[in-house]
């Protein structure tokens, strides 16, 4: 018997509602047939009763309910005559669903079983209405990319088949597209009586509610495309490199609307694009440009005679074209009007820093203002602006200096000019900024990388290998609980002082311990159901564990659970709109409002982390998980994510964890791929959102990605998790890896990755500290490991040798002690005939061999990982309980810097 909905789950189903509502994008309104009047409706296609809330993987959420389409509809009053298609499908269709899923029960990758999905059936008998709706449905996920193909990309021949007649047979027809992203929407030139078209996206658990409010007029449609919606899949210039094992980022900055603008490539739906159901006009009243900052008053004024709705104002800048790669324009600000009934109106402004409008130089290393003239644009999409002022330059000014960062051996960049001139517009305000006036450059004090500080009380031998180690003597304070750090009694470095080689590595580890590798995957906690990871808690030490939980859409946790005294319990947890159709609000306070409501169910359910948002850009249409990101642009991006995040730290104790840092822009080959990109298009496309998000909300962790950027994994790269992260975006969190991740954890614990997840590298870091002795079963063979192999995505057996190497012509042994000797393992007597194991005593032998070199872990490294996890621990709501004190919000007090305002 299900419990009744809590207070908390009744005001997060209508919060998450009205964010569906919000970022539905009406892409056709042909004799405006919507909103519709007529409520008796014909409805087909599978997502009519199987709508996807959201895509499938660790972006999942295990929620209540979910209310379909048909369920919305009827909840608002709508008659449905094809109940008996729909009824009929179903049958069939939850048949196949049911065996389909069987095939991956009790596997370890069942969380990353791609969506079950089946063709619609031609329909051949039209139930009577005046109007027909079809649901397109798509899913995608983690593990998979999207392919171009029919029941993906492309519709089914089925589908078009089904959509040509259902226009013609009825006098007024919709389509709804319930997809995670982009798909190939040339059935609108097949379909000519097509009327509207609707992008429905994947609206979380109140699917059906938000899609009937906006049907009916209830809602009027306001969200804007966060992706550039091509007329052929070609016109991507990624589709020539997206999927490959290593992809060549070979458009450099261009992606999406950037290149579409500046190589004249015609968009079926332009970035920023969406329709409403009543009209606005837009005027910029005022521009005023300074050296400091860029100010835009606009007054927006509902022009229409029937209908209230909201507008988005959006800023594009152009820069001067130089032999510095610059597209014909880029987003700069934006903000969303309140609702605005007929005639009513809106003054909005909108003010830029101007150094934001700095394009990386890859001569100089540098963020630069080049000289020449700037256009400013403002309207309701990409290609619905007009100039609104401009500003001439009178030289170069270098905004930040940097060192060069991640570069590529050859930079796989082919596109470098654009093909569309800038024109000159009269009659606008026109300033003139001068070079001198502007601040003075900022430079980057950096870390180096073959530099650690080690902190010790006590002399001890120190490992490590190739690196200027600093040895920093400290005050004894063994016996100190992390509350002596919290209180200012001693200095955290002193406390770190004190832990043992064996309590740094648990610290910089998930719970999960190497023999469960094996039987866990994206499920490794213990104080919390279902979530996905956990750290160790330290009692000894008054450490507390935290808890991470998935995914962007929602928390993902078990629905149900028993405890200790058998009594079940409930935690349905909310299904939110994926983070596409958050984005296509483009409203940040909204956005803010359900970060913040996120945070509250994690305070209910015991979750520290939330492992989300993901934010990775959208360079290709097929990307897997797009469905998780917001958009093909960095600035969209960072801000929707800034505020997600500054809403879930709102409350006291709890964090965000952005991802995937950094490149992970394919699931093909994600966890051994490299992505190939160039130094400029890091700088201004892949690195930015994630900068964006970071000083404006400064995050409780961040999660370094699984692939390889130009030759090296995320997870054990310095110059990206030090030297970019923390020395030029003074992050102040905790670094962790993506579960599994293939990042050697030696390098990780160096490199600034602090925490590895979910665990079982423990004994890595250990036997790169001291010798790891190999392990034996009773009857003297070796112990074997079953473990969860990354690359191949497969379990497999690793023998537990550990840092010893059998060989017979070793200058160096271990001992084994067999209880009885009959029993010994025919390996061992093997061994014993090569001459690599000797017999001492009929119980006791010996194994010659070499113990490997390989004590290359600094201490230093182990501390200075497990400060950056402690600092974030003494903020949490777990540690504030532990020491009976209130929790505060995890970045009070800290420097915060939005983009722009």
């Amino acid at each position: 018997m299900k419990s009744e909905m809590s207070s908390r789950e009744l005001n997060n189903a209508k919060l998450s509602q009205k964010a569906a509502e919000q970022g539905i994008v009406l892409l056709q309104n042909k004799n405006n047939v919507l909103p519709l009047h007529n409520k008796k409706v014909a409805l087909y296609g599978s997502g009519a009763f199987e709508t996807y809330k959201g895509g499938t993987g660790s972006g999942d959420v295990n929620q209540r309910s979910v209310v379909s389409i048909l369920d919305g509809l009827e909840k608002h009053g709508f008659e449905v005559s094809s109940k008996g298609w729909l009824n009929r499908f179903k049958q069939s269709y939850l048949k196949n669903k049911s065996q389909y899923y069987q095939k991956f029960a009790g596997s370890p990758l069942a969380v990353l079983a791609p969506a079950f999905s089946m063709d619609d059936p031609e329909i051949s008998d039209f139930s009577r209405a005046t109007i027909g709706i079809y649901v397109v449905s798509r899913s995608s996920g983690e593990g998979q990319d999207r392919k171009n193909e029919k029941g993906d990309y492309q519709l089914t021949e089925n589908e078009l088949a089904n959509i040509q007649s259902m226009s013609q047979f009825y006098r007024y027809s919709i389509v709804l597209l319930n997809v995670g992203g982009v798909i190939d929407t040339s059935f609108v030139d097949s379909c000519p009586l097509l009327d509207s078209v609707v992008l429905v996206s994947q609206p979380g658990m109140e699917a059906g509610n938000a899609i009937a409010n906006v049907l009916d007029g209830t809602v009027t449609p306001s969200g804007k495309l966060t992706d550039t919606w091509a007329y052929n899949f070609e016109d991507y210039y990624s589709s020539n490199s997206f999927g490959q094992k290593n992809p060549n980022y070979q458009e450099g900055i261009y992606v999406g609307y950037r290149y579409f603008d500046s190589f004249n490539v015609e968009p079926r739906y332009e970035f920023g694009y969406g329709l409403s159901y009543t009209k606005f006009y837009l005027n910029a009243t005022k521009v005023k440009v300074s050296e400091s900052q860029i100010s835009v008053d606009v007054n927006v004024h509902n022009i229409g005679d029937d209908h209230r709705g909201s507008e988005v104002v959006q800023v594009y800048v152009s820069n001067p074209q130089t032999d510095i790669p610059t597209p014909y324009q880029s987003l700069q600000g934006f903000k969303k009007t309140k609702v605005l009934h007929s005639d009513e109106s809106q003054d909005l402004n909108i003010t830029i820093p101007t150094k934001n409008l700095a394009s990386y130089d890859e001569k100089k290393s540098a963020l630069v203002l080049v000289p020449g003239v700037y256009i400013i644009r403002m309207g309701n999409s990409s290609r619905n602006t007009k100039v609104v002022g401009e500003f001439r330059l009178d030289e170069e000014v270098i905004v930040q200096q940097l060192y060069a960062k991640i570069v590529s051996e050859k930079d796989p960049t082919i596109l470098r000019s654009n093909n569309v001139k800038l024109e000159r517009t009269v009659g606008v305000p026109y300033f003139l900024l001068k070079a001198a006036n502007f601040e003075d450059t900022e430079t980057v004090k950096y870390h180096n990388e073959n530099e650690v500080s080690s902190y010790i009380n006590a002399e001890r031998e120190l490992p490590g290998n190739g690196k200027k180690q600093k040895i920093l003597r400290t005050n004894n304070y063994n016996g100190r609980k992390l509350i002596d750090v919290f209180k200012n009694r001693i200095a955290m470095t002193e406390f770190i002082a004190t832990l043992t080689d064996e309590e740094l590595v648990n610290l910089d580890e998930g719970i999960l311990h190497p023999e469960d590798m094996g039987s866990i995957v994206g499920n490794a906690a213990g104080l919390v159901h279902g979530a996905a990871g956990e750290t160790f808690s330290n009692e000894r030490r008054g450490i507390p564990a935290t808890v991470n939980a998935d995914g962007p859409a929602g928390l993902r946790l078990d629905r149900h659970y028993k405890d200790e005294s058998g009594q079940v319990h409930d935690q349905y947890a909310t299904a939110w709109p994926i983070g596409t159709m958050l984005a296509q609000t483009w409203d940040t306070n909204l956005v803010s409002s359900l970060g913040k409501a996120v945070g509250i169910e994690m305070k209910e359910f015991g979750v520290t982390m939330w492992l989300a948002p993901g934010m990775n850009i959208h360079r290709n249409p097929l990307g897997g998980r797009n469905f998780e990101y917001y958009s093909e642009d960095p600035v969209l991006s960072g801000m929707i994510s800034a505020a997600e995040v500054s809403g879930v730290q709102s409350n006291s104790g709890v964090g965000a964890t952005v991802k995937h840092f950094l490149g992970n822009n394919q699931e093909t080959d994600r966890n051994t791929g490299n992505s190939i990109i160039g130094e400029q298009a890091l700088r201004e496309i892949y690195l930015k959102n994630f900068q964006i998000a970071i000083e404006a909300s400064q995050p409780m962790a961040v999660m370094s990605s699984y692939n390889k950027v130009n030759g090296t994994f995320s997870g054990e790269n310095y110059e990206l998790l030090t030297n970019i992260l923390r020395d030029e975006w003074h992050f102040e969190g905790l670094v962790m890896t993506d579960w599994f991740s293939l990042a050697d954890p030696v390098a990780s614990m160096h490199a600034g990755n602090d925490l590895i997840m979910p665990g079982v590298s423990q004994d890595k870091l250990l036997a790169a500290i001291s010798d790891l002795e190999p392990e034996f079963n009773d009857d003297g063979s070796i112990k074997t490991r079953d473990i969860f192999d990354i690359a191949s995505m497969k379990l497999a057996t690793v023998d537990l040798w550990n840092d010893f190497d059998p060989d017979v012509s070793g200058t160096d042994f271990v001992k084994i002690h067999i209880a009885q000797a009959e029993n010994m393992s025919d390996d061992l007597q093997a061994m014993i005939l090569s001459g690599e194991a000797q017999i001492v005593t009929p119980n006791d032998l010996i194994i010659t061999g070499n113990w490997k070199d390989n004590n290359n872990l600094y201490i230093g490294d182990l501390q200075k990982s497990a400060m950056h996890i402690l600092k974030v621990v003494m903020k949490t709501d777990r540690f504030a309980e532990l020491i009976s004190e209130s929790p505060q919000p995890y970045n009070a007090g800290m420097k915060l810097s939005k983009y722009f305002e």
